[in-house]
């Protein structure tokens, strides 16, 4: 019945995977001249390190399903055990100067909506110490934004001897995030054109954030043999990220419909410690941080590369069935 159960896992997510299309993001457009129904817009490819990619990269990396492993129990991997979980992660709101990602990093759009993204995981044992792993955020609307994604991963130990583990991780992301990014309702008491409204709004848009992504991870960790209750670990691990921002904005001109779209590597690096209160239930707090290249003035004679990276703090209550 176990063997059953993990086939027909493995087969969602292989579907899930086989399903990963090819993804955009970017900023904020507008233009002049009174219109209802005029619908216009480009498909554009951007350079990984436009401010509109960085935008895509920075919440691509918030939701990456790295770090936070639950460790086996005194038993062991454990082919049909299943466990439960919520994780909280924490995001960072961000300054003007980052908020400023449209039209190369001159306009500012509307990125401090969720504070914390909250989503649950499943995993389930699979044979030869395989463990799929499956989360979703729920999909209602909090904060402004609606979330539509689920993320996938498969795990495996490589070596346990003695208090010392090292473990590998696969996992990937589809979906989307919906908002009004290039015009919330805060612009809208503005003229459009002026400083409070420079990508000229008449309506509160509905923007895709498309965040798809593919990578990988390497997991240490270490029981204490004084305190085998607590289990320091750390993490490092590289990502494809291969983003959408569908723009959906009434503007002056009518409909603005501009597609931005860029792909690209990242790697981060966690660490943390796990707490095991029993051998079914266990508390994970990680620290994660993932440089993030971006040129804020790529059109300036002289163009400055800068570091601009995710640093978070992410927490992982789980309950293990045995």
């Amino acid at each position: 019945m176990f063997r059953l159960r993990g086939l027909a896992f493995l087969g969602c997510l292989a579907v899930l995977a086989v399903s990963a299309r090819a993804q955009y993001t970017g900023g904020a457009t507008g233009t002049s001249a009174p219109a209802a129904s005029n619908v216009f817009g480009k498909n554009y490819h951007i350079s990984f390190e436009r401010p509109e990619a960085w935008g895509m990269k920075y919440f691509a990396s918030v939701s990456l399903l790295s770090g936070l492993p639950v460790p086996p129990s005194n038993e062991g991997n454990h082919f049909g055990s299943f466990s439960v979980g919520i994780e909280t992660d924490w995001l960072p709101q961000l300054d003007a100067g980052q908020q400023h990602i449209g039209f190369s990093g001159t306009v500012p759009e509307a990125l401090n909506h969720a504070p914390i993204l909250a989503r649950p995981v499943v995993r389930v044992g699979l044979p030869a110490k395989f463990s799929a792993l499956v989360a979703a955020p729920p999909p209602l609307e909090l904060w402004g934004v609606r979330p539509h994604l689920i993320e996938f991963g498969l795990e495996r130990p490589l070596f346990e001897r003695n208090h010392w583990a090292a473990g590998w991780r696969g996992y990937g992301q589809v979906g989307s995030v919906r908002g009004a990014f290039t015009c919330p309702s805060g612009v809208l008491g503005f003229t459009p054109g002026s400083a409070g409204n420079p990508t000229r709004c008449v309506g509160v848009s509905a923007d895709r954030a498309t965040l798809d992504y593919a990578g990988m991870e390497l997991q240490v960790s270490y029981r204490i043999p004084s305190a085998p209750k607590i289990i320091p670990h750390a993490a490092v691990g590289g990502n494809f990220l291969n983003t959408v921002f569908q723009t959906h904005a009434p503007v002056v001109a009518g409909m603005d419909e501009t597609r931005l779209w860029t792909r690209g590597g990242t790697f981060d690096t966690s660490g943390g410690i796990t707490y095991r209160f029993t051998d079914q239930i266990a508390f994970t707090v990680d620290a994660f941080y993932s440089p993030l290249w971006v040129t804020r003035n790529p059109r300036s004679a002289n163009p400055v590369r800068t570091n601009d990276g995710l640093l978070n703090v992410r927490a992982f209550l789980s309950y293990t069935f045995r």
